[in-house]
């Protein structure tokens, strides 16, 4: 079972005390020296938490800063939550291209990997994702499901639905999702969600999810992008904490992931339709070169959208959505 590390274990200490907190209790609680205490607070220290200590009381945490660094999503989360080992990284190509080489390496199931930055972001269809340094929310989780192919684009829908949950619960938000990877607020996209995947012999050896949210991108910067974008920061007007946010969402994706493996698939495809921007609307899927147009009646426990042309229903596993009446949601 993945665990934090102990300046994530640290710091988780002192963020429940809310106050002083002796080295020596936490070195008890953890069972380990206080020495090994200290080291971790220095870590903490040189990686920009305000960290004081007083003699007799303890220490006592008095600011972070705005980055998603691993210690502070730790600090946040269960011991084996999904999300754990958690790597992170400044600036780079892709979160989703360095998931996959390490997955490909045999890196852990759960394990994530947050960015502050990257170079050659992408969505689907090789759509690039963009966003100043240091303002969204930007990572990939490697899983490793016992799956067969048939069942993999569920994944996409259960991350889907923990983004929308964890807002829901701690931001009072209420996003909606359309099919299959974006979510959307006040009419505006808000987050992508991009799967990926490798298999052997019928089955997923591993999977590879992919978030990019739009979290404290001024309004300025949003007017600029080629579609209607919104960020949390427009929408609430207040800056968000992001590593908080991140333990959030993994948070909810743990418990939802837990419902899919125990085979609860029906009732997660009933909520995520809850969520739904086009159930019941007339869409346009495109399949590569071709073409269907229907109405979006429901989704599968596969993940598969359920698309009834002419009276008949039929699932359709992948495809770019579009509506057909879009100015009606808009």
């Amino acid at each position: 079972m993945a665990t934090a590390s102990r300046a994530g274990q640290v710091l988780r200490l002192l963020l429940q005390a809310g106050g002083e907190r002796s080295g020596q209790e936490m070195a008890e609680r953890l069972g380990c020296t206080r020495s090994a205490v200290a080291k971790a607070v220095s870590a903490l220290r040189d990686q920009g938490l305000k960290i004081e200590a007083a003699p007799r009381r303890g220490y006592r945490l008095h600011g972070e800063p705005p980055l998603v660094l691993p210690a502070m999503v730790e600090a946040r989360l269960k011991d084996g939550s999904l999300g754990l080992p958690l790597y992170y990284f400044p600036e780079i190509d892709s979160t989703n291209l360095e998931a996959r080489r390490r997955a490909e390496n045999g890196a852990p199931h759960g394990a994530c990997l947050v960015a502050e930055h990257q170079s050659a972001g992408r969505g689907r269809l090789d759509r690039r994702w963009q966003s100043p340094k240091g303002s969204a929310l930007l990572f990939s989780l490697i899983l490793r499901p016992e799956l067969g192919l048939g069942r993999i684009f569920a994944l996409n829908n259960l991350v889907s639905l923990a983004l929308c949950r964890a807002l829901e619960r701690h931001g009072g938000l209420a996003p909606t999702i359309k099919w299959p990877n974006d979510l959307y607020l006040e009419g505006r996209k808000l987050a992508g969600v991009l799967t990926e995947f490798t298999s052997r012999a019928e089955s997923v050896d591993h999977a590879v999810v992919g978030v990019g949210l739009n979290v404290n991108q001024e309004p300025a910067w949003l007017a600029g992008l080629d579609q209607p974008g919104i960020s949390l920061r427009a929408a609430t007007g207040h800056a968000w904490h992001r590593a908080e946010l991140l333990a959030w969402v993994l948070d909810e994706l743990s418990g939802l992931y837990g419902q899919f493996v125990d085979g609860e698939s029906e009732d997660l495809a009933q909520e995520y339709a809850q969520r739904s921007l086009i159930l019941g609307m007339e869409v346009t899927v495109r399949e590569g070169q071709n073409m269907r147009q229907g109405r979006a009646t429901g989704f599968a426990p596969s993940g598969a959208l359920l698309l009834e042309e002419d009276g008949v229903v039929s699932p359709v596993h992948h495809g770019d959505v579009s509506l057909l009446a879009w100015e009606e949601i808009a």
